[in-house]
């Protein structure tokens, strides 16, 4: 029971990776009782040796295995939609500054792309909501939430729609004061993690 409440409280979700690190565990710490060790001991040399890195390392692992091609489709799907997104945002700025036509047909093309890229991204996380961490899960939520309001605040505004102002500010704010502060940071603190392993 000790083992188990550790590995569920190390973040460890699925049911069936749970069965097989409490197998692993209880096997490796029965091997170090035999040499003698105290059950203390055998307990921290196990989790150690097993999972140094932690075990949400291995559910995150195993989910990517299990779902590679679905994952590798998604980020084809989302890349290209990114690219697109970008190209057609870049574009509107070249031909606002030449005061060429058709800006605001691929500003709205572009918005509607956002849109589609946030909704992509936002269906992918929720699917496997358990397996990723708090702040991820907030990280990803505040995200959705920022491109979602902003472009269709975006949209209300070359309509002339009520509240569009109201969306974008609100937008733009969980954009700079929630997302990207999460953004990176997690950027800033998975460099200190690998600079730190190549150190040491």
């Amino acid at each position: 029971m000790i083992i188990l409440n550790r590995v569920i409280a190390d973040g460890v979700t699925d049911n069936n990776l749970q069965n097989e690190l409490l197998d692993h565990y209880c096997c490796f710490i029965e091997e170090i009782l035999v040499t003698g060790a105290d059950f203390e001991s055998a307990y921290n040399i196990a989790f150690r040796a097993i999972t140094p890195n932690g075990m949400r390392e291995i559910q995150e692992e195993l989910y990517l295995i299990l779902n590679y091609n679905q994952q590798t489709n998604m980020k084809r799907i989302i890349y290209l939609s990114s690219f697109l997104t970008v190209f057609c945002i870049s574009t509107v700025i070249m031909f606002k500054t030449m005061h060429w036509s058709g800006a605001s047909i691929l500003f709205q093309i572009a918005l509607f792309l956002i849109i589609t890229t946030a909704v992509i991204l936002f269906s992918n996380s929720i699917k496997h909501w358990k397996s990723h961490t708090l702040g991820y899960n907030i990280r990803v939520v505040a995200g959705f939430i920022a491109a979602l309001l902003i472009s269709v605040g975006a949209i209300f505004k070359s309509l002339h729609y009520p509240t569009a102002g109201f969306q974008i500010v609100t937008g733009v704010l969980l954009l700079n004061l929630v997302f990207l502060p999460m953004f990176f940071y997690r950027l800033y603190r998975g460099v200190i993690l690998n600079t730190s392993k190549i150190n040491s």
